[in-house]
């Protein structure tokens, strides 16, 4: 009895999705003398069925929804593109270089007071100077170095990529940011030819960039925009872009009346990107949230604010006032929050006892190379 009751459901369900079609295709105009063909009929998808399921309080079975589900979840073709190398970022105290390199990238037509922003720079690491008088903090000690295969690295330690669920392809360069006018032509033919080798397949192409990189795959974007619109990259991952500085290096530009409003405009989303998810921390100066962006996610938001609890044993606690120097250099190191994207982030704080550690790649960035375009268009 109930197989029958099931069997009339569905049945009944058939027939609402035939008047269903039918009432649309009677209200879709033809012209004149024009005979309506099975064709015409607008496509049902799996969601359409779905629905009707569901008022019609039964399930259809598995094989007729999984084949009409759309076909693509294929594994992705994932581009990977490393930023400059770590002695053009430096351990400690901010330095100005990359950051005038982004200024003349982004407004080429106005003039910078370099002399201004150099002198905004170094009040801003005067600030700083009590930390490293008589410290004996080393820079090597908690600077990570960053190998040029280092998201290659990152990538292959995840089983989705012993089980074939990925392609890489690095985009290499120099390393070196003086050579962006060269690298950004030729990523532009990179990128073009990568599509066009996987276009056919139904396989999605995601880019991800570090630090400098994100830079070089923004421009080379908004170029093969203009000259090949047809391509199409379904996400962008930025972590650690210096595409918009952390908010300490915005104001220093604003001592040369550069806002962060006039930074944010300046980056805009390309036309043949689908989806672009960017990753930073507020204790890495070289990126912010960007406002193109269609997700930003903050890796250290969950760290306890303990810089307060260091600087106030940094001022009033002799006996502990070295290693509270140490362990608050070790909170705010730049090496190790813009290297923390793909290594992650630990810091052992010996002067109020506490371990940091923030695990950051394999839950924030790694997602996002193994979902699939439409879980991101659907957020």
């Amino acid at each position: 009895m109930r197989k029958r009751n099931y069997t009339m459901k569905i049945f009944k369900s058939a027939v609402f999705i035939v008047i269903a079609l039918s009432t649309v295709s009677l209200c879709t105009p033809a012209r004149a003398g024009e005979v309506l063909k099975a064709a015409d009929l607008p496509a049902i998808t799996a969601a359409d069925i779905s629905v009707i399921a569901a008022e019609e309080d039964f399930k259809l079975p598995d094989p007729l929804l999984d084949e009409l589900k759309p076909m693509n979840d294929q594994p992705p073709v994932i581009i990977t593109v490393i930023g400059i190398r770590f002695d053009e970022v430096g351990w400690g105290p901010l330095e100005p270089g990359q950051f005038i390199r982004l200024f003349h990238l982004f407004f080429p037509n106005k003039r910078l007071d370099e002399t201004g922003l150099k002198k905004a720079f170094t009040d801003y690491n005067k600030q700083f100077d009590f930390l490293y008088e008589g410290g004996d903090f080393h820079p090597e000690q908690a600077a990570t170095r960053m190998p040029n295969n280092s998201i290659e690295t990152a990538l292959e330690k995840l089983p989705e990529y012993a089980s074939g669920k990925m392609t890489i392809v690095p985009f290499k360069w120099s390393r070196d940011p003086e050579e962006t006018d060269k690298v950004v032509p030729v990523f532009v033919e990179k990128l073009a030819a990568v599509y066009d080798q996987y276009k056919g397949t139904g396989r999605p192409i995601y880019i991800l960039a570090h630090s400098w990189g994100t830079v070089l795959m923004h421009e080379t974007m908004h170029r093969l925009e203009k000259i090949r619109p047809d391509v199409r990259i379904d996400k962008f991952i930025t972590i650690g872009s210096p595409l918009v500085p952390g908010n300490a290096v915005i104001k220093l530009f604003m001592a040369i009346e550069v806002t962060g409003e006039h930074l944010q405009k300046a980056v805009t989303k390309p036309a043949i990107l689908s989806h672009w998810k960017n990753v930073w921390s507020s204790r890495d100066p070289f990126s912010n949230a960007i406002n193109a962006a269609d997700e930003n996610l903050q890796v250290d938001a969950s760290v306890e604010k303990v810089e307060p609890a260091l600087k106030k044993l940094i001022l009033f606690n002799s006996s502990l006032r070295m290693l509270a120097k140490n362990d608050f250099l070790k909170i705010i190191n730049i090496d190790s929050w813009h290297s923390s994207y793909l290594f992650d982030f630990h810091a052992s704080l010996e002067s109020i006892d506490k371990d940091i550690k923030v695990i950051v790649f394999r839950p924030m960035v790694a997602p996002e190379v193994l979902s699939s375009p439409r879980a991101a268009a659907g957020r």
